[in-house]
């Protein structure tokens, strides 16, 4: 038994893919948010009995949130090794996709693809005191190669 919970490689890898293709875009979107166009609560039209919530401030503080990871993000892959911030950025920043980050690194098809798992299982990792993207479940045809 080693230092740390066997890791579902497979599994790591699509949450990894899932959080670049849905959320991120929407964590982006979300981030962008026109601050200044938000406006004071009215109170005099607030009821007077039950939990009420102010919806102008749960909306700043999901922005800033979504900043918080979308600032995160960059940060994990900008200090990433150089084959995977090539890979990282190229194909989920950029959106350029796995051609042109197969050309600037350099590899094949099947090495690239290799350090593409690599650099994803990287990124959860790295990600990891942000959101957890690791999964843990048992696999028993993980990725042996990666």
């Amino acid at each position: 038994m080693g230092l740390f919970p066997k890791l579902n490689k497979r599994k790591t890898i699509k949450n990894v893919k899932d959080y670049f293709e849905k959320d991120f875009p929407r964590l982006k979107a979300r981030s962008h948010m026109d601050l200044s166009s938000l406006q004071s609560p009215q109170f005099d039209t607030i009821p007077n009995t039950g939990n009420v919530r102010n919806n102008q401030e749960d909306n700043v503080i999901s922005g800033i949130d979504a900043q918080e990871f979308v600032k995160s993000t960059y940060d994990v892959i900008n200090k990433a090794p150089r084959i995977y911030k090539i890979i990282l950025k190229n194909v989920y920043l950029l959106d350029q996709g796995n051609s042109v980050a197969m050309e600037l690194t350099g590899y094949e098809t099947s090495q690239y693809a290799k350090y593409k798992n690599r650099s994803l299982l990287y990124f959860a990792d790295t990600y990891q005191d942000i959101y957890d993207l690791n999964d843990y479940s048992e696999c028993t045809n993980d990725l042996k190669s990666v």
